[in-house]
């Protein structure tokens, strides 16, 4: 019995089903998952645990890659396909191995961490004329962290079909909590069940460190403060998410991630002007900061400047601003105005609305 025999049938329901319908149509589908989401394991289910059709499914585990040449994943790829015998070319000896494995019926590659990979031009023109040689018998399934680069051979195949994955669902939520305490041998009242569900907002990686804290803990009030809570922010947040990603992950309003967003906020990913806003509200936390003030420090070059057109490129850029650091820029959690004075930085404040 192997792992995946211990999950149950419907793990995932909706998102197996939306992708065993694209694949089972011969079309392609693109996994997108920020760190945490259980993309190795959805993945890894349905290899395992094949859903109903008559595709057959082989997992290319990209984290066995030793390099990220196009032969290398070639000889994994054919390994995968149980065809590891060496070959003197890695391209014939794909292309001999895909068309073997296709005698018995349509395929489907899913491919995990596959984010080494996603901007290689070679690599992208290889699968695709794997794909075009054998349109719709044979179909891709890509997990990446980030969606595929735009416009580009391979992320053509996925235009149609983005699965992003997120919270899993209640059922499966508790499924996870039961199991961890299983193998702990620990049997937690479904209050407590409940409450480290709706800590972690039953995202994957969060959930089973909300376990781990409760495990080590059990005061419902200290989570938020273990190591192994802390350790799994610290990765979510160093992968960078925008709040585009926050929303089609389903994680806008999170309450653990918005109330430490503003902690891992990467200023690379910010222009010159909107480092200086940022650290001049951040220098008065839940306080009035003025808008002359402000204008001063983040403009302190313009010695004439119209009142008008100070308070419009102000607003503008509080505006670009929010969208780069805000779970909702529509209603701010960070950044807050003061209508006729100018903006408050709260750094863990009330989820509550504010003027733009």
């Amino acid at each position: 019995m192997s792992v995946w025999d211990a999950y149950p049938a419907d793990y995932r329901a909706a998102e197996v089903g939306a992708l065993a319908a694209a694949v089972n149509a011969g079309e392609c589908v693109s996994v997108v998952g920020l760190s945490g989401a259980g993309k190795s394991n959805l993945l890894g289910f349905i290899a395992n645990r094949p859903p109903l059709g008559g595709v057959r499914f082989a997992l290319v585990d990209c984290n066995r890659l030793r390099e990220t040449a196009p032969g290398a994943l070639f000889k994994l790829i054919r390994a995968a396909l149980d065809d590891p015998a060496p070959a003197e070319e890695e391209w014939p000896a794909l292309e001999s191995a895909v068309a073997h494995r296709l005698a018995r019926g349509p395929l489907c590659l899913l491919f995990d961490r596959f984010d080494p990979l996603a901007e290689s031009a070679a690599l992208a023109g290889n699968l695709r004329a794997l794909r075009d040689a054998h349109k719709y018998d044979l179909t891709f399934v890509i997990a990446t962290r980030r969606p595929l680069p735009a416009r580009t051979e391979l992320a053509e195949l996925f235009a149609a079909h983005t699965l992003w994955l997120g919270p899993l669902s209640p059922a499966d939520a508790r499924w996870n909590v039961e199991r961890y305490m299983q193998r702990l041998g620990r049997r937690w009242g479904d209050e407590t069940v409940a409450r480290l569900i709706e800590f972690s907002g039953a995202y994957p990686s969060l959930l089973r460190a909300a376990c781990e804290a409760y495990a080590a803990d059990p005061d419902p009030d200290s989570l938020a403060d273990h190591a192994a809570v802390r350790a799994r922010l610290e990765e979510f947040w160093a992968d960078v998410p925008s709040p585009d990603d926050l929303r089609s992950s389903g994680l806008a309003g999170h309450p653990l991630l918005a109330a430490l967003t503003m902690a891992h906020v990467a200023t690379s990913q910010l222009t010159a002007k909107e480092n200086l806003l940022l650290i001049c509200l951040r220098a008065h936390p839940d306080a009035v900061c003025e808008k002359d003030d402000i204008i001063g420090a983040v403009w302190p070059e313009d010695k004439v400047f119209e009142r008008g057109v100070r308070d419009d490129s102000l607003a503008q850029l509080v505006r670009r601003l929010r969208e780069k650091i805000e779970p909702d820029p529509a209603h701010p959690r960070f950044i807050h105005t003061v209508p006729g004075r100018g903006y408050v930085y709260r750094p863990a404040g009330p989820m509550e609305p504010s003027r733009p």
